[in-house]
């Protein structure tokens, strides 16, 4: 494991931003959630784990908060109260995932697949929807949802919605 540290510009400042990255995140991770925990309490960076094979993993309440996982397989995953918060998740596979009252505020799903996912109660404030796969996904209890930020995702006649949120006409064609 090693660590490196970019810089970025964003809205004008220059941001020193820490990533730890190495080949034992992974394996880390999969031993489970209180070591991870316990490592990111040590390391709260943000981690890289871009294709991170994780079909099926048992993550519920896992600190995952600015983690870069890009292209990764949680499909079918227990995500439930995990901390997703400021993720890069862009093309990430959640099909069938339970992300049930996660935070994935400020979380970057761009083109991610989240076809019958369950996210009730889930947090989506900030979150970025563009071109996202939410076909028949549950999130009738999410909060922080705005009709701005699913007009440019894919649903269907299934995907729940929460009260007070705009069924894009898009998804009933």
């Amino acid at each position: 494991m090693y660590g490196l540290t970019k810089r970025s510009r964003f809205g004008g400042q220059t941001l020193g931003i820490k990533l730890v990255s190495g080949k034992d995140l992974l394996p880390m991770l999969e031993c489970g959630v209180d070591s991870w925990n316990e490592f990111r309490r040590q390391h709260p960076d943000s981690v890289m784990l871009n294709g991170a094979s994780l079909s099926n993993a048992q993550l519920a309440n896992a600190n995952l908060r600015c983690a870069f996982m890009m292209e990764s397989d949680l499909s079918h995953a227990n995500l439930e109260h995990a901390i997703l918060a400021r993720a890069i998740l862009r093309k990430t596979d959640f099909r069938d995932s339970n992300l049930r009252q996660a935070n994935l505020d400020g979380a970057d799903l761009c083109r991610a697949d989240l076809t019958g996912a369950d996210l009730r109660e889930a947090s989506l404030e900030s979150a970025f929807l563009k071109r996202t796969d939410l076909c028949g996904a549950d999130l009738s209890t999410a909060r922080g949802l705005t009709d701005s930020q699913i007009q440019d995702a894919f649903g269907n006649r299934l995907t729940r919605l929460p009260k007070g949120v705009t069924r894009p006409a898009s998804w009933d064609a």
